[in-house]
């Protein structure tokens, strides 16, 4: 069966031709967690994949939490002033992850304290400064959220001040072209993290021992994992559902967990979880009726 590709999302280049919309990125409700004291590096250090040590104030790193048996219980971005450490992940996970991290708060200097209401994050890739406007009482860190450099700016919930953007929805083509998952959508408690992508950017090859560090590196030892997320292409603007994906021959191999029209370049986009002997870039597959091309892994 002839199978012809789709002639705009051949490769994975062009996914960066799909650019963040003009004005700041704000999603909403997050979980941001203080920590402070003097053992506070050393502490998180060892409950998170990314090494904390290299982090200076004013800028932010993503990293994960993950269990011993090395499976994801948040994708976050951490933060650092001269004082703290500042945690960010989904709103969802904000008792979850407190929970986690004060029961191994046992003779360590840390004083762990949740923010969460007290800011509101407003994104915005390519900037070096916040704007003139911008509350002095405010946390601004350099954060390659989407990752391309840019800023992260927490607003303070006492103030009105707020930034010019769009709607969440309008960075859905940018979030799933950058590889980047939702939790509970593309992510959840069953992902290892090597096949979600975290290995770009979010896990340290080289520090000392954290919580789940053994299954990681046997993985690293292994060479693969089982299944990769995958952004796919397709020429076709008309879907509108996610559905699984198969190959040609009809055999399910994963399924579509988001989707966006890929902007100003005709088609669609979209994340999807694929066994590994078939998530090879340029391998196609079937969902929805429509052809997908592996443009690469997340």
């Amino acid at each position: 069966m002839f199978i012809r590709h789709p002639t705009t999302l051949m490769n994975s280049e062009l996914l960066q031709k799909i650019k963040p919309p003009a004005g700041a990125w704000l999603p909403g409700p997050r979980t941001l967690l203080r920590l402070t004291g003097v053992d506070r590096i050393r502490f998180l250090n060892g409950q998170v994949t990314q090494d904390l040590k290299k982090l200076q104030p004013g800028q932010a790193v993503r990293a994960a939490i993950i269990t011993a048996k090395g499976r994801l219980e948040a994708d976050t971005r951490i933060a650092a002033t001269a004082e703290a450490l500042w945690l960010e992940t989904d709103f969802i996970l904000r008792e979850v992850i407190h929970s986690r991290l004060e029961k191994f708060i046992v003779a360590d200097d840390v004083t762990l304290e949740d923010f969460s209401t007290s800011y509101r994050l407003a994104h915005f890739p390519g900037l070096s400064q916040p704007p003139t406007a911008f509350p002095g009482d405010g946390l601004v860190f350099q954060c390659s959220r989407f990752r391309e450099p840019g800023l992260d700016l927490w607003i303070p919930s006492s103030t009105d001040w707020k930034p010019d953007s769009v709607p969440v929805e309008q960075w859905e083509s940018v979030r799933i072209a950058r590889g980047l998952p939702l939790w509970n959508i593309d992510v959840g408690s069953d992902t290892l993290p090597p096949e979600a992508g975290f290995e770009a950017d979010a896990i340290s090859s080289t520090k000392g021992c954290y919580i789940g560090q053994e299954v990681i590196s046997r993985l690293r030892s292994v060479g693969h994992v089982n299944r990769h997320l995958c952004v796919l292409g397709t020429s076709d603007t008309s879907l509108k559902q996610i559905g699984e994906c198969q190959t040609l021959e009809g055999v399910a191999v994963g399924n579509i967990s988001s989707l966006a029209l890929a902007g100003h370049i005709p088609g669609s986009v979209a994340l999807a979880m694929i066994r590994r002997e078939q998530a090879q870039p340029g391998n196609s597959v079937l969902a929805e009726s429509s052809v997908w091309t592996i443009l690469r892994h997340a």
